[in-house]
């Protein structure tokens, strides 16, 4: 597969290599999500270039790896973009997956900082994530005090 000139060309063009048959990258792809399914999520991970090295994978970029294999072998597309480390509050928006009414309202109240680039608003990267962090730790505390509750009222399913 010649190199793309773009994150979503490249993600693009890996997602019709891995289900035609005919292409010549078909099965080094099948073989590589095969290979990542079996990896063990707590050893180390080695990536070799030839005469260049090789080098240990972060855990993050092989459940990455994972990932993106399980996607393309079940038969879905996949893009791949980038993140600036400052949205416009529609990228915003879609990272938090609200719409963007309701990030504004976010951002009116306060539980997002923001500012100001002319008339239009940008938000840190770092904060969009932070408050995603906080929301999905609030709905965890949420859940585990409702199934607390459940249990001092002895309700069982």
């Amino acid at each position: 597969m010649a190199t793309a000139t773009t994150l979503e060309a490249t993600a693009l063009r890996l997602s019709e290599a891995a289900h035609r048959k005919d292409n010549p990258e078909h099965d080094a792809l099948k073989s590589l999500f095969t290979l990542l399914a079996q990896i063990d999520p707590h050893g180390d991970v080695r990536i070799a270039a030839g005469s260049a090295g090789s080098v240990v994978l972060p855990a993050l970029v092989v459940d990455l790896l994972r990932q993106v294999s399980a996607v393309l072998d079940r038969g879905d597309g996949l893009v791949v973009s980038e993140v600036a480390r400052e949205l416009t509050t529609s990228e915003a928006a879609r990272v938090l997956g609200v719409s963007r009414p309701t990030l504004i309202s976010l951002l009116d109240k306060g539980s997002i900082k923001s500012h100001k680039v002319g008339t239009h608003r940008r938000i840190a990267l770092r904060d969009v994530l932070a408050y995603r962090r906080r929301r999905i730790q609030e709905q965890r505390e949420a859940y585990e005090a409702l199934m607390a509750e459940q249990d001092d009222l002895g309700i069982y399913e």
